[in-house]
C-alpha cells in the first residue's frame, strides 16, 4: 500500500500546479457524518480581504456535541514566489464507531516537490497501516458496516509503531523508489519530476486523534513545533491556558541530535551537509542526496543531469549491525502523546511562526480570540485603533516564572511586540500576530516586498489550528 501511494505521489507530481505567495487560509467546522476523500476539506465560500490580498474561506459552525475535532483552521503566507507549506486534513472511520482525525503540516526546503508529495502520501499511508493495525480495512463513505461489535482498542505503543512505520514507509517511497523510477523513465521531462521530489526536502507533523478515546499523538520530523492549550485559573482565580509543548526540534541545538550527528560524522563533515542542506535541520523526508549510497549519486549525475555527489560523506557501513552508522539525516519521527480535555485546542506552526511568537504568546493569542470570535472580518486592518491592542501581560496565559522572551524576528525587524484580534480564522490571526500585529504600516510593508526580499525579511508562515470538543 506504501508502495502503490508512494508511486502515485510521484506521478501526481508531474502535473501539480505551484501557487502565488498570497496569504491563504481556511477553516472548517466539523460534523459527526462528514468523511473527506481528499487529503483536506473543500471550502464552501470565499471571501477576499484586499489588505493582504488572501482568500478566506469557511462553513457554518456545528452546534453537534460530539467527540471530535469541532473546527480545522489553517493560514499559509509563503515568502518565495510558489508555496512551499502544505496543510492537509482528515476525518475517517478506520473500524466500527472508531473515528480518527489526522492534521498535516509540511515545510518544503531547496524545493516544493518533496513537500507536495508528503501531502498527497503521509495520511493516506498511516491511514493504511493503522487499518491494517486495527484489523480490518477503513470504511468508505456510503458504505454501511453491519458489524455492531467495535474492535478491541488498540495500544498506544501499537499507534506509535504504525506511525513510524508510515513516516519510513514515505520518505521510502520518495527517497528510494525515486531511482527506480528515473532509471525506467523514457522521458528526461519525468526524470527531472521525480529526481526533484527526491533531492529536495520536507519537514512533516503530524497529529493524530483517536476521537473514541481522546488520544492525541502529535509525530514530527523536522523543525516545526506543537503546542496545546488547555483551560487554567490564575492564583487570583481569573481563567488562563497552560502551555503543553508536544514536540521537540531536529535541529543541531538539540543536544540528543547533535550527539547523535556526532556519533556518525566528524564536525567538517557536519558543516558540510549543513551547507548542502541550506537549514539546520536534522530529520526531515527526502534530500536522497544525504541518503543515497556513493555509487548511485555518481549514476544519477552522470546519466540523469543529478547534482553533484557529497564525495565521502555519507557515513561508513560496518558489518556489526548493531554498530551501523546512522545517516545525517533521517524521516524517524518523535511521537508525543497526551489526553484531551474538552475546550483544549492544538496549535501546529512552522519555524517561522516561531521565530517570532513564544509557545506562552501563541496559546495566549488563541485565548484573546476566544474571547473575541465576535470580531469583524471587514474591519479595516489599516486603520485599527478602535481595536483592542494587546501586549504580552494581557494574554490569558501561564508565563513561567523568569520568563524570557527568546525570539528573534521582532528584534530583528527592531519592532515591539503588539498584538490584535481582527480575523475570524483563528491561524490567520496568530499569522498576522506573527508578522507584526498592530504595527499595521509595518505588516502591509512586509506583505508587499517581492521575492527574494521577502525571503529574506520573515520565514514561510503556515498554522494548523484544531480546537476540541
Amino acid at each position: 500500500m506504501a508502495w502503490v501511494t508512494g508511486r502515485r505521489s510521484l506521478l501526481f507530481l508531474t502535473g501539480v500546479a505551484s501557487f502565488g505567495g498570497s496569504l491563504y487560509y481556511r477553516e472548517t467546522n466539523n460534523r459527526a457524518d462528514n468523511h473527506q476523500d481528499d487529503a483536506c476539506n473543500i471550502p464552501s465560500k470565499r471571501t477576499f480581504d484586499s489588505f493582504a490580498n488572501h482568500i478566506w474561506s469557511g462553513s457554518p459552525v456545528d452546534e453537534r456535541n460530539d467527540k471530535i475535532v469541532t473546527r480545522y483552521s489553517s493560514a499559509y503566507l509563503a515568502n518565495k514566489g510558489i508555496g512551499f507549506c502544505s496543510l492537509g486534513f482528515h476525518r475517517i472511520e478506520l473500524a466500527p464507531q472508531q473515528n480518527w482525525t489526522f492534521g498535516l503540516l509540511s515545510e518544503g526546503f531547496r524545493g516544493w516537490e518533496t513537500s507536495a508529495f508528503i501531502f498527497r502520501a503521509l495520511i493516506p499511508t498511516i491511514c493504511a497501516v493503522l487499518s491494517l493495525a486495527l484489523g480490518k480495512n477503513a470504511s468508505r463513505p456510503g458504505k454501511e458496516d453491519l458489524s455492531t461489535e467495535p474492535e478491541p482498542p488498540i495500544t498506544s505503543e501499537k499507534i506509535d509503531m504504525s506511525i513510524r512505520k508510515a513516516f519510513l514507509d514515505v520518505d521510502h517511497g520518495v527517497v528510494d523508489q525515486a531511482p527506480d523510477m528515473i532509471i525506467s523513465s523514457p522521458s528526461q521531462a519525468l526524470n527531472m519530476v521525480q529526481l526533484s521530489a527526491a533531492v529536495s526536502g520536507s519537514t512533516g507533523m503530524l497529529a493524530v486523534y483517536d476521537e473514541s478515546r481522546r488520544i492525541l499523538k502529535v509525530a514530527n520530523v523536522g523543525d516545526a513545533r506543537a503546542v496545546l492549550g488547555r483551560k487554567a485559573l490564575h492564583e487570583n482565580g481569573m481563567p488562563c491556558f497552560e502551555v503543553h509543548v508536544l514536540s521537540s526540534e531536529h535541529t543541531s541545538s538539540n543536544p540528543s541530535e547533535l550527539a547523535r550527528l556526532q556519533e556518525s560524522h566528524s564536525d567538517t563533515d557536519i558543516k558540510v551537509l549543513q551547507e548542502y542542506v541550506e537549514r539546520d535541520i536534522t530529520r526531515a523526508f527526502g534530500l536522497a542526496m544525504c541518503k543515497w549510497s556513493q555509487s548511485l549519486q555518481d549514476r544519477i549525475y552522470r546519466d540523469y543531469l543529478g547534482e553533484s555527489p557529497l564525495v565521502n560523506l555519507l557515513p561508513r557501513s560496518t558489518s556489526d549491525p548493531e554498530n551501523q552508522q546512522q545517516p545525517y539525516l533521517n524521516a524517524e519521527p518523535d511521537i508525543r502523546t497526551i489526553h484531551v480535555r474538552p475546550g483544549d485546542f492544538l496549535v501546529m506552526a512552522s519555524k517561522g511562526v516561531w521565530d517570532s511568537l513564544a509557545n506562552e504568546e501563541v496559546i495566549g493569542l488563541v485565548g484573546v480570540w476566544l474571547a473575541r470570535q465576535n470580531c469583524n472580518p471587514r474591519t479595516p486592518i489599516s486603520h485599527p485603533s478602535l481595536e483592542k491592542i494587546y501586549d504580552q501581560n494581557m494574554l490569558p496565559v501561564k508565563f513561567p516564572e523568569k520568563w524570557e522572551d527568546t525570539t528573534t524576528w521582532y528584534q530583528k525587524m527592531k519592532i515591539q511586540k503588539k498584538y490584535i484580534c481582527v480575523d475570524t480564522n483563528v491561524a490567520a490571526h496568530l499569522v498576522r500576530n506573527a508578522l507584526g500585529g498592530a504595527n499595521q504600516a509595518f505588516t502591509e510593508g512586509v506583505l508587499r516586498l517581492p521575492y527574494p526580499l521577502s525571503a529574506n525579511s520573515r520565514g514561510e508562515l503556515a498554522v494548523m489550528v484544531l480546537q476540541f470538543e
